[in-house]
């Protein structure tokens, strides 16, 4: 199982900045952005609203960051991780806005696997988001924000630094390895 985890972990978080080919700064932008958009109760949504803002960053603002390591980012926040993320996300909005009203996980747990037990996908779709909004709404984003605006910068400052660092050595082996062919190829005297 361990392996399994660290296997996906490498294959769908770090391949895909590391392959990358972009600036280091757009790489970057697409990981903070991708993280921010994890950590918002948006699962479901996230990619539309990540290829959104490359839209208008793209045509609009003439900003570019990488769309396919931003899109590898949102996927932090999966249908695995959403109850878990999403409890925390409300725990955390009820202690800033100071709400009394409480939710237990179990009844948090209990009601969101109850819509996907929905016969209709449709129908499951709409009570999900009229609890989530409605219901839950503003305590679960603001609960979001304490995470996703410090991820978002902090995962932007640790991407670009892991990341040249990373390129760096890439560069330096790639030059031994050149020179290494050099030598070999010269006659012995």
């Amino acid at each position: 199982m361990r392996r399994l985890i660290k296997y996906l972990l490498y294959t769908k978080l770090i391949r895909p900045i590391t392959r990358s080919e972009g600036s280091i700064r757009q790489v970057s932008w697409g990981v903070g952005l991708g993280v921010f958009f994890a950590l918002t109760p948006t699962v479901g949504i996230q990619m539309y609203a990540v290829a959104l803002v490359w839209a208008l960053c793209r045509y609009l603002l003439n900003a570019h960051f990488n769309l396919p390591v931003a899109i590898a980012m949102v996927w932090i926040s999966n249908p695995l991780t959403m109850i878990p993320l999403y409890y925390l996300f409300l725990v955390s909005g009820y202690a800033v806005m100071e709400t009394q009203e409480k939710l237990s996980f179990a009844l948090f747990d209990n009601k969101l696997s109850s819509f996907s037990e929905m016969e209709s996908t449709w129908d499951s779709i709409v009570e999900a988001t009229r609890f989530l909004i409605i219901d839950l709404g503003w305590p679960m984003v603001v609960g979001s924000l304490v995470y996703a605006i410090p991820g978002g910068i902090l995962s932007y400052w640790i991407t670009a630094y892991m990341l040249s660092r990373y390129r760096q050595q890439r560069l330096k082996h790639n030059q031994f390895l050149s020179k290494g062919s050099q030598t070999a190829d010269q006659p012995l005297n």
